[in-house]
């Protein structure tokens, strides 16, 4: 599984059902999951990897919301975020 195209949607989204649907021209199906293609993709991503990392006891940066830090007695994890979206 990705996130892009498992992250949870905050909003209502509807798309024609794709070609090969016999009969189904004049229904839609509402999506219940992200897609890569939505424009939604990368915060979506984003939101669930800030999840995961807050639930492992990572701490977020408040003054840099892509840096992640997990102090430990076995040592220091530190976790930059970069997404090159081009």
């Amino acid at each position: 599984k990705t996130a892009f195209l498992h992250g949870n949607l905050d909003d209502e989204i509807y798309m024609q059902l794709p070609k090969g649907f016999v009969r189904q021209e004049e229904k839609v199906c509402r999506l219940t999951k992200s897609p890569y293609c939505l424009k939604q993709a990368p915060r979506q991503w984003n939101h669930k990897l800030t999840e995961a990392l807050l639930k492992l006891k990572f701490q977020q940066s408040q003054h840099d919301h892509s840096l992640f830090i997990n102090k430990a007695e076995e040592g220091i994890i530190i976790v930059l975020l970069y997404v090159d979206d081009m």
